[in-house]
């Protein structure tokens, strides 16, 4: 220590770690250890002088701290924490009496965490066990995506029943779309396809044509309003589940795209009017 000023100090503690620790051990001798232990011991040294140095020790009593340090090493092979404390104890009021409370507080709170937690690598290299490699792991923690802003976002729950409503929707104006061409398109009315070219035809002739042409329209009609009535089935259907989804009423039984049970043929009357002669 007596070779050791306090402006040589003040520049080891501006330097690199592994310039500082090389500078600051020139300053002392290691008898304590001939092997690779002594590369702990110096480092522990440089350490705790460095951690003097960054709480405002006074360089005086950074250097008595280095000292300290330095003697404190080879007894770390067998200590708990009753020893620890004891020993910090005694070195701290022999060696260091000039600490203010707040100092030796400081000091003996980072001796004591760093020897707990470091306590099995020191006994491991002060019993000289010094090929004994330490594996930190180093997990790291995968946190979830931040989830975007309700504005941005959309529950799933919320986001299903959207694609259900606009599936039933597209079905809804389908089938409507359907009803209106199908209403669009009846017309029936008698037709001269078929008659016979012969201009002298008698009565019985003619009423068979008449009689032909007017089952053959009426099945178009009967055809017509049998699908007419299945399409208003289907879009009453429709409505209903579109209803119930729009004010967010979601049913166990889901759309399912069965055709309603064909209803039985409508009864109508169909009138003909005669724009020809009376036969």
């Amino acid at each position: 220590m007596d070779s050791l000023t306090e402006s040589e100090m003040t520049q080891i503690s501006r330097l690199q770690r592994d310039a500082g620790v090389q500078m600051l051990s020139c300053h002392f001798s290691w008898p304590e250890f001939s092997d690779e232990r002594r590369g702990f011991h110096q480092e522990f040294v440089y350490d705790v002088a460095t951690f003097a140095a960054d709480r405002g020790f006074s360089w005086s009593n950074v250097i008595r701290a280095a000292v300290t340090a330095k003697d404190m090493f080879p007894q770390l092979d067998d200590l708990n924490g009753n020893k620890l404390l004891s020993m910090l104890r005694d070195v701290l009021c022999e060696r260091l009496p000039n600490l203010t409370p707040v100092h030796r507080h400081e000091l003996t709170q980072y001796l004591t965490d760093t020897c707990f937690t470091r306590q099995r690598l020191f006994q491991a290299v002060v019993d000289g066990a010094a090929d004994v490699s330490i594996v930190q792991l180093h997990l790291e923690v995968q946190l979830p995506p931040t989830p975007c802003p309700l504005v941005q976002g959309t529950d799933l729950h919320e986001g299903e029943a959207q694609q259900d409503l606009a599936k039933v929707t597209s079905e809804l104006q389908q089938k409507e779309e359907e009803l209106r061409s199908l209403r669009e398109g009846s017309w029936f009315t008698l037709s001269k396809a078929g008659m016979p070219e012969d201009e002298h035809l008698d009565k019985q002739s003619i009423l068979e044509v008449v009689h032909a042409t007017l089952r053959t329209t009426k099945e178009q009609i009967e055809a017509s309003l049998n699908q007419e009535v299945t399409l208003l089935g289907e879009i009453l259907q429709l409505k209903v589940q579109h209803a119930a989804l729009a004010t967010g009423r979601h049913h166990n039984t889901g759309h399912t795209s069965r055709r309603p049970d064909t209803p039985a043929k409508a009864k109508h009357k169909t009138r003909v009017k005669d724009t020809g002669n009376a036969v």
